[in-house]
């Protein structure tokens, strides 16, 4: 029974990288005139529950050959987010204007949905006051209400709004005004595309002695497409005016296209509410604008009450654009701001000069002088007691005995690794164009497919510190154990509390059982082995020797000065890397929770370095200000006060929460938001903590073996 799901999900995770290489202008597609395009439906979402419901769960109308999941967008990143990709009852000819166009087909009253039922129309009425979002998709270009020609300020949200609420009376957005952009080509592409098959063709037929020859004669001698007559058509007007129209239909390309052909580059919707009657014939003339409509009158809105029928219509027209197809997703992936985003990244570079100032000044010269000195002491047999030693050196003794809990840090420690590795690596190829949103789900593919495969790298890392602090790699099995169900396991048995919660309301945000337990064989079957092997590799190397002795009986710490109190130096470290991605956080977050579009993941990796450097940086400072103390407890004070970022991003999502998503209603919406970023503060808790735990180890190993002690 699981079998057949958990191969499905392996193989759509193992073609990630073939689907998600997918860089704008890759695929073209290429459409004649008068050529059938059907636009599919996402799930339809909402930033005020951050609950996705299917598209047909809605009284809307159905395509007459009936629904069907795009097969082509379903991988694991989808499945996650609860994105449902189908056919749509929406038809359009390429070039081809049409006016108050019937979307349902034979459904209840002709050309109309209905009569509704209390469940619907409580239902509808809910999305609408829930201000959940209709998201369609032409030749994989999300729909969007923005003028996809005028550069804007705000950023770019696919989908338009079911419908309107006003006065306690709910009007469904039942008309849709539809402009679709397109650029002309000579079918180049087609071409190009059509040679190629016949190429392989010749290879696979010439490979299996001419068994396949009669399909390559067939495609040779298959006649081209008729040409599209040369009478006048119209080519469309724009959604917003109808003054276009004439000069657009006397264009000399739609009298005569000849052999071209068309990629479509652009997808607008307007929607609005316009109340027929189903009995009676369909009115072309309404429009949403009362400028084109009779007497230049509002038209009255379509109710959403019980026992009626809803008629949905939709109009088409086209633009030529001279906006080609490798640019065609540059409107919808603009982020507005950008000198926000390069001032963000200058203000970090500066932290990280002068951090680096900081800790070059303490090893050139507070430590070397500390040496020559402390050297000075040992060789002068007759100083008196007004030179003795004091600071980091008093801690020789006590700097590498082995920390409280050790097994607890080296699996945190190790966890952490995994984390930011397969987070930076994921960004990378991002930063490289190789995940486009316009390959749905992709990004969160890519980074579960990197997460399973660097278990390796926590299973290695955690046993080598293991091995490290205690001298000794037995039991390092256990360690591995640890380190492989820590995060993930604890990751899962969250997300199947939320989806259990999920699963009552019906939304397509809950993961199919199939899915999950396939995501649960993926972890024993793939990461589980891999963080052994991981950890096997790491036990078969040699235990570095530490620089110094540890004493037997302990060293007495000394009361600390407040400037080096562990209190005041955990909440400074997390706020210079808090500040390097205050910026990129609130982007980020805005897109993450409100279904904005985020490209800039240049910016984001460049961020991401910037703010590793800078809480190493902090880490090597606050450590050395520590020893200083005489307080040789750095372990795993170094791992919290790398991970206290995580405590100022807890505040922001906070804050975010009453500022942003104040809207957000419902207790299982305020459940998910908190569930899922207390998941995420806890994966930068553990990451960053790794950093700074990390640093500090390599730092102190570094200072002491510099130290000539008995």
């Amino acid at each position: 029974m699981m079998g057949s799901p958990l191969w499905a999900l392996v193989a759509a995770a193992l073609c990630a990288c073939s689907s998600a290489y997918y860089l704008p202008g890759t695929y073209p597609q290429e459409f004649q005139w008068r050529q059938h395009m059907q636009a599919e439906v996402n799930s339809l979402t909402s930033a005020e529950t951050e609950l996705p419901f299917n598209y047909y769960t809605l009284p809307f109308c159905k395509p007459p050959e009936g629904t069907r999941k795009s097969l082509s967008t379903i991988n694991p990143g989808t499945i996650l987010t609860g994105a449902q990709i189908q056919n749509s009852p929406y038809n359009f000819s390429m070039l081809v204007e049409e006016h108050a166009k019937a979307a349902c087909k034979g459904e209840g009253q002709e050309n109309a949905y209905g009569p509704l039922t209390d469940e619907e129309v409580n239902n509808l009425k809910d999305k609408i006051h829930s201000h959940y979002r209709v998201r369609l998709i032409l030749d994989n270009l999300p729909v969007t209400t923005n003028d996809l020609d005028e550069e804007s300020a705000e950023l770019m949200r696919p989908g338009f709004d079911i419908g309107s609420e006003d006065s306690g009376n709910f009007y469904v957005n039942n008309h849709l005004m539809f402009k679709i952009l397109v650029h002309k080509t000579n079918g180049q592409y087609t071409r190009a595309r059509q040679e190629m098959n016949i190429a392989e063709i010749e290879a696979a037929a010439e490979a299996e002695g001419g068994s396949r020859r009669h399909l390559l004669a067939g495609l040779e001698k298959s006649p081209p497409p008729p040409p599209p007559p040369t009478t006048k058509k119209p080519i469309g007007v724009t959604a917003n005016t109808a003054a276009n129209s004439a000069a657009l239909q006397d264009d000399p390309l739609v009298q005569n296209p000849g052999d071209s052909m068309f990629m479509v580059v652009g997808f607008e919707a307007l929607a609005c509410s316009i109340k027929r009657d189903p009995k009676k014939k369909i009115d072309k003339n309404l429009s949403c604008f009362p400028e084109g409509n009779p007497n230049n009158r509002i038209p009255d809105k379509q109710p959403v009450e019980k026992g009626g029928s809803i008629v949905y219509t939709y109009d088409v027209f086209w633009e030529v654009s001279k906006v080609s197809w490798a640019s065609r997703w540059d409107a919808y992936l603009n982020m507005p701001g950008g000198r926000v985003h390069w001032f963000s990244i200058l203000n970090s570079l500066m932290v990280v000069l002068v951090m680096s100032s900081i800790v070059a000044m303490i090893m050139m010269r507070t430590i070397r002088r500390d040496l020559a000195r402390y050297e000075g002491l040992l060789g002068d047999a007759n100083s008196n007691s007004d030179n003795e030693e004091s600071g980091w050196k008093m801690v020789s003794g006590d700097v590498f005995r082995s920390p409280s809990n050790a097994m607890s840090l080296c699996v945190q420690a190790g966890s952490g690794v995994q984390i930011i590795s397969s987070g930076f690596i994921t960004l990378f190829f991002a930063a490289l164009g190789f995940l486009s949103p316009a390959s749905r789900g992709a990004l969160l593919t890519a980074m579960l497919v990197m997460y399973l495969l660097l278990a390796v790298a926590a299973g290695a890392s955690s046993v080598w510190l293991y091995g490290v602090i205690n001298r000794s790699y037995d039991g390092w099995h256990g360690v591995a154990w640890r380190v492989a169900a820590f995060f993930p396991g604890i990751t899962l048995l969250v997300l199947s509390a939320l989806n259990i919660l999920i699963w009552h309301t019906g939304s397509s945000g809950a993961i199919p059982l199939g899915a999950f337990f396939s995501l649960v064989s993926l972890w024993f079957l793939i990461s589980i082995p891999l963080c052994f092997s991981g950890g096997m590799i790491a036990s078969k190397q040699e235990l570095p020797p530490f620089p110094t002795r540890t004493n037997q009986i302990p060293r007495h710490i000394p009361p600390p000065h407040w400037a080096s109190h562990p209190t005041v130096l955990f909440f400074a470290s997390g706020l210079l890397p808090f500040g390097t991605i205050f910026v990129e956080l609130y982007f980020a977050m805005t897109s993450m929770w409100q279904g904005y579009f985020y490209y800039i993941f240049g910016f984001c990796f460049i961020v991401g370095l910037l703010t590793v450097v800078i809480t190493i940086e902090v880490a090597v400072v606050c450590t050395y200000v520590q020893l200083c103390a005489e307080d040789y407890l750095w372990w795993w004070r170094s791992f919290h006060r790398g991970s206290s970022v995580s405590l100022y991003v807890g505040l922001y999502a906070l804050w975010f929460l009453l500022s942003t998503l104040h809207a957000l209603s419902g207790f299982l919406s305020m459940i998910l938001y908190l569930s899922y970023m207390a998941l995420l503060l806890w994966a930068i808790w553990l990451a960053m903590g790794a950093v700074g735990f990390l640093s500090s180890f390599y730092f102190t190993y570094k200072i002491f073996g510099s130290v000539k002690a008995d």
